[in-house]
């Protein structure tokens, strides 16, 4: 028994054939069921070539499969999987249709998954970065916040909101008395309001003049590197 473990199905029944018996209709027939046997994406390509082949050596004797019905198994199968939507169009194109067989198809395809399964751990990798990305911003105590333009803005309970990345409250070199560390953009805990222009910037806002205002002495200096 032991000594079949590493055959395959070819083997074995090849093996089963030449031992007790010849093949007949209902080994056949059951031979294409195999060979058409739904695959998954999520297989390796090659599983689908192998079981194509498989099918051609088992009937080679009896009932020989000619690589035109191969050829039309293996579409079959990736058509609908719905994974190669383009790579079947450049199949389908008069340059290639004139030299179709099974090995070039095998060529093509295998190709084809290759890139595709490039691309699904590109995006993996990506969505992975992303999720990390905005995990470390909710995290961070420079909790930051996007103007219209998407640029990141970051907090500072003396000084307000501004674009320097280097300027937040718990980097702070010029606080304030009462000066909050710990304070963010989303959770200021009664810190500066301001929101501060980036570098170079041009001003065009101008406050209306109000009669009789009083100089506020606990407004807090402006930081020169906020810009």
């Amino acid at each position: 028994m032991y000594g079949y473990a590493q055959l395959t199905v070819i083997q074995v029944l090849t093996h089963l054939d030449t031992t007790y018996g010849t093949v007949d209709a209902f080994d056949l027939a059951h031979n294409l069921k195999r060979m058409n046997a739904t695959w998954s994406p999520s297989q390796p390509i090659e599983d689908l070539w192998n079981q194509i082949k498989d099918a051609q050596k088992f009937a080679a004797d009896h009932d020989p499969i000619t690589d035109q019905y191969a050829v039309r198994s293996a579409l079959e199968n990736l058509e609908n999987s719905g994974m190669f939507t383009d790579s079947l169009r450049d199949w389908r194109k008069p340059t290639i249709a004139a030299q179709q067989s099974f090995a070039t198809m095998e060529t093509h395809f295998t190709a084809a998954d290759k890139e595709r399964r490039r691309i699904l751990t590109s995006k993996g990798m990506g969505y992975a970065n992303k999720a990390t990305e905005a995990k470390s911003n909710k995290d961070s105590p420079a909790s930051t916040k996007g103007d219209k333009n998407g640029v990141p803005m970051y907090y500072c309970w003396s000084h307000g909101l501004g674009p320097n990345g280097n300027h937040t409250s718990a980097s702070c070199s010029k606080p304030v008395t009462g000066h909050r560390k710990d304070s963010t953009a989303d959770n200021m805990l009664g810190g500066c309001c301001q929101i501060h222009r980036k570098a170079g910037e041009r001003a065009i806002y101008r406050r209306p003049q109000r009669p009789n205002r009083d100089n506020d002495e606990n407004q807090p200096p402006a930081d020169p590197a906020q810009g």
